[in-house]
C-alpha cells in the first residue's frame, strides 16, 4: 500500500442504501430492457462491428445497437476486481479496492478566479497552480487540469496540461479534455515515459480518462474509439453520464437512473467485449434543470440521490464508484458554496464512492478557486473520519481504564489519551480558539485562510521533473505541433 493511500484507508464499507437490493435490481432490468428494445447509437464502426459479433441487432444506416442481455453479462464478466491508479510516483499509488476513499480535483473550466475575486480566461500556468496546490494538500489524491490551457494550441492543449500537471505533482492525474484517438497516442506515450515503459504503464497507469455519453443513449464516435485505444494501453476509463432530469432524462429519479446506467452498460459492453480485462469505474454526474430558467443544478436533493443510487448500482457490478461531485453554483467561496459541497460530499461518501470527482471549482464548474481546492481538502478529511466508523475492540473499549479512573479520573494525562489522541480529526482551517483570539488575529475569513494556504504551497519548491521526463515531454509535445507526430 502507498504511503497516501493509507492515509485514505476506511476499511470494508457499510455503504448507505438508497435503494432496496430489489430496487437496484429493478433499475437494472429496466436497463437491460432499454438496451435490448431501443438500443444505444454508436457512431463507431468498430463498436458496432463488435456488438454485432456478440449478438446485437444493428442498424448501420442509424448506427443503433440493440443489445441483448446475453452480451452485458459476458462483458460484465471480464471487469478487473480491483486495480491501482498509479502517482507520478508509487508513493501516490491509489488502490481501487472497495477499502479506500479518495477525493480529485475538478476540470476543465475556462475561467479563473483570482485572489482579489476578479476573474479571467484560464491559461496553462493555471493547471500547473492548481497542480501544485493539490500536489501540497493531504487529502486531495489525484490532480487534473482544473482549467483549460486556453494560452496553448487547440491540437496539443491535452498534452501541455498533462504536462503541467506532471511538472507541478508526484499524484495520478485525471484527463479530462481528451478528445479522440490521435490525441491519446502521444498522451500514451507520455505517461509510459513517466511509468518507465508501456508494460509498467498498464501496471500502474499514471492516467485515467473521463469518457462523456452522451445523454440520451448516445455513445459518440470519437469517444469510444479513444476509449479502445486507451483501453488497450492500460489507461483506467472514467465513464461518465451526465443526464439532466427533465431534459436529457426523465424528470423522475428513478427514470433518470435507468438512462444513465443504460448509457454506462452500453459502454462497458462495448469496451469490455472489445478489450476484455478494461479498467472501467462506473462514473457520471447526473444534473437537474431549473425549469424557469434552463440552467442546470449539479447539487439539488435529486442529483445526489441519483449519485448515491450510482454508487449502488457500481457496487452491484462490482465496479468502482466514482462518483461527480462539486458543481456548486455560488459565485465565490461563501456559505452556499459550503453547504451545497458538503451535503453532497457527505451523501455521496456514505453511498460508497471510491472516489468523487470535482474539488476546486465554482459557478457551476466555470470557475477555477484555488480557495475551494483547499476548503475540499478539509471537509473531506472531516467526512473520510465520518465514513471511517468506529472502532469498537479491547483498546477502544478502555474498560480497564475505566475502571481504574471510576468517578473522579482525568483522562487527559493517561497513557491510553497519549496514545490514541492523533486519531481524532483536527481542524486546519476552522476556529479552534477564543473570540478574542479570532478578532485579535484580523477577524480572519475562511476563505482568506484557504487562500494563505494556496499561497504558502505556491511558495514551496515544485517537485522536480527528471530530465529525461522534461526532454521526452518537450519533444513529443514539438513533434505534435510541427505535425510529425
Amino acid at each position: 500500500m502507498s504511503a497516501h493511500a493509507a492515509g485514505r484507508f476506511v476499511g470494508p464499507r457499510r455503504p448507505l442504501r438508497i435503494l432496496s437490493a430489489d430496487d437496484v435490481e429493478r433499475i437494472h432490468e429496466a436497463s437491460l430492457e432499454v438496451l435490448a428494445d431501443v438500443g444505444v447509437m454508436f457512431h463507431s464502426q468498430r463498436a458496432l462491428d463488435v456488438l454485432e459479433l456478440h449478438g446485437a441487432i444493428v442498424d448501420r444506416e442509424t448506427t443503433v445497437a440493440r443489445i441483448p442481455a446475453a452480451a452485458v453479462a459476458a462483458a460484465l464478466e471480464t471487469l478487473p476486481a480491483t486495480f491501482t491508479l498509479g502517482g507520478r510516483t508509487p508513493e501516490f499509488d491509489l488502490p481501487l479496492d472497495g477499502e479506500h476513499v479518495y477525493l480529485t480535483s475538478d476540470g476543465c473550466a475556462t475561467f479563473v478566479r483570482d485572489a482579489d475575486g476578479s476573474v479571467r480566461p484560464s491559461v496553462k500556468q493555471d493547471v500547473f497552480e492548481a497542480a501544485r496546490v493539490v500536489d501540497g494538500l493531504p487529502n486531495i489524491s489525484a490532480t487534473s487540469a482544473l482549467v483549460s490551457a486556453q494560452d496553448t494550441p487547440e491540437k496539443s492543449r491535452v498534452l501541455h496540461e498533462f504536462d503541467a500537471c506532471m511538472r507541478a505533482s508526484h499524484k495520478h492525474s485525471i484527463v479530462v479534455s481528451v478528445k479522440d484517438a490521435t490525441e491519446a497516442r502521444p498522451l500514451i506515450r507520455m505517461a509510459a515515459a513517466v511509468a518507465g515503459g508501456s508494460a509498467e504503464l498498464k501496471a500502474r497507469p499514471t492516467f485515467s480518462a473521463i469518457l462523456c455519453t452522451v445523454s440520451p443513449l448516445h455513445q459518440e464516435r470519437f469517444g469510444m474509439e479513444l476509449a479502445f485505444e486507451l483501453a488497450e494501453a492500460g489507461i483506467p476509463l472514467m465513464l461518465y453520464p451526465m443526464p439532466i432530469l427533465g431534459a436529457t432524462a426523465p424528470v423522475t429519479p428513478a427514470g433518470a437512473a435507468v438512462v444513465n446506467n443504460t448509457e454506462i452498460l452500453a459502454a462497458i459492453t462495448a469496451v469490455q467485449l472489445a478489450c476484455p480485462g478494461a479498467k472501467i469505474v462506473h462514473a457520471g454526474g447526473p444534473t437537474a434543470l431549473f425549469m424557469r430558467t434552463g440552467a442546470y443544478f449539479a447539487n439539488v436533493p435529486e442529483a445526489l440521490m441519483l449519485r448515491a443510487v450510482q454508487a449502488q448500482m457500481a457496487r452491484s457490478y462490482g465496479l468502482p464508484a466514482g462518483l461527480g461531485w462539486g458543481g456548486t453554483k455560488a459565485k465565490r467561496p461563501e456559505a452556499r458554496s459550503a453547504y451545497e459541497n458538503t451535503l453532497g460530499l457527505v451523501l455521496e461518501m456514505a453511498a460508497g464512492a471510491d472516489f468523487l470527482f470535482g474539488a476546486g471549482l465554482l459557478d457551476s464548474a466555470q470557475q477555477m478557486s484555488l480557495e475551494e481546492l483547499v476548503i475540499a481538502d478539509e471537509v473531506f478529511g472531516m467526512v473520510t473520519r465520518l465514513v471511517r466508523g468506529v472502532t469498537v475492540d479491547t483498546e477502544s473499549l478502555a474498560v480497564d481504564l475505566i475502571k481504574k479512573l471510576g468517578f473522579e479520573g482525568d483522562y487527559l494525562f493517561e497513557l491510553h489519551t497519549r496514545a490514541h489522541v492523533r486519531e481524532l480529526w483536527q481542524a486546519r482551517l476552522g476556529e479552534t480558539g477564543t473570540y478574542d483570539g479570532w478578532k485579535n488575529a484580523g477577524s480572519p475569513r475562511l476563505e482568506d485562510k484557504a487562500r494563505a494556504v494556496a499561497d504558502g504551497l505556491l511558495a514551496s519548491p515544485p517537485p522536480e521533473l527528471p530530465a529525461e521526463l522534461d526532454r521526452e515531454f518537450t519533444e513529443i509535445i514539438a513533434a505534435v505541433e510541427s505535425g510529425r507526430l
